[in-house]
């Protein structure tokens, strides 16, 4: 057994499979320049020992098997992406010229974010949205590996990458909801894509993970299939909620992988608010660029 162990290791090696190699561009790189990610970050992070416990009654403590999931080795929010430095470069976070509450990606990058006439108008039902980039390019590329695929190693690293940008509000959330899939949908693709980037988002805000409190009841076909005035009605009552008492009144985090019109998100959230949740905010991997995206409103 052990002579086997030794060729697998020596063919590896030999075919350079042993390297550490980034999932973007495959090429291989040194782990010693996954400081760059620290480095990205390094003014708004807060270390895990700096992290407060978030807890929606004094002396809460999670349950046995979450804190043994959400501290495994895997799931550490700030452990370095497996990127290169070129990739991680390319894949840089949006910080500007957007709108901090429905994502609206504006044709100017360099403005500070502000709030766009729509949402100055008519605010979805959520007090604020964070997002990491714009679908497109190499993120883009990324997150269809993850979604379509089954590139786990890739969907670890954009919520890593989730992670490591997100920073807590006034008002921390309490409880961490990823976007759920119908069941059919679950079955045919084998993972719900916004379960991995909530799990790391729950480690580094230490919330609890809740991803039985929404369920999505009915099939309806891909959003993306779709125009965006249909959208509304396609996902209109295709989510249920039950919150248990100790998440009644509470501030949430509503996860999901990408958003365009915000239908899906949409509806998400009316359905937790409906079901007791007190205020949400939201979360996402990426933002689709709307053909119509103009400058925020003066």
């Amino acid at each position: 057994m052990h002579s086997v162990f030794a060729l697998l290791k020596s063919t590896a090696a030999f075919l350079g499979l042993d390297q550490t190699r980034c999932v973007a561009c495959f090429a291989p790189y040194s782990p010693a320049a996954d400081i760059s990610f620290q480095a990205m970050y390094e003014d708004k992070l807060p270390s895990p020992d700096e992290t407060q416990p978030v807890s929606s009654t004094p002396g809460k403590i999670p349950s046995q098997s979450a804190c043994s999931e959400l501290s495994s080795f895997h799931f550490r929010w700030n452990k370095p992406p497996q990127l290169c430095p070129d990739c991680l470069q390319k894949l840089a976070p949006r910080t500007k010229g957007y709108c901090p509450i429905c994502g609206k990606l504006y044709a100017v990058e360099s403005g500070a974010p502000s709030r766009c006439s729509d949402c100055l108008l008519s605010p979805p039902p959520w007090t604020h949205l964070s997002f990491y980039g714009a679908y497109e390019g190499t993120l883009r590329e990324l997150l269809l590996q993850y979604k379509f695929h089954g590139r786990l190693d890739t969907g670890l690293t954009l919520a890593r990458l989730l992670a490591a940008s997100y920073s807590v509000s006034q008002t921390p959330p309490v409880a961490v909801v990823p976007v759920p899939l119908h069941s059919t949908r679950l079955l045919e693709r084998g993972h719900n894509q916004s379960l991995l980037p909530a799990k790391l988002l729950a480690s580094k805000i230490n919330a609890e993970l809740a991803p039985s409190i929404l369920r999505r009841t009915r099939k309806t076909p891909p959003q993306a299939m779709l125009q965006k005035k249909e959208r509304q009605k396609n996902i209109s009552g295709a989510f249920t909620a039950l919150l248990p008492d100790h998440l009644k009144g509470q501030h949430l985090l509503l996860v999901d992988d990408i958003a365009t019109t915000g239908a899906t998100l949409g509806q998400a959230a009316k359905t937790l608010l409906k079901a007791g949740a007190g205020s949400l905010e939201v979360a996402l991997l990426a933002r689709t660029p709307e053909p119509e995206d103009t400058p925020p409103a003066p």
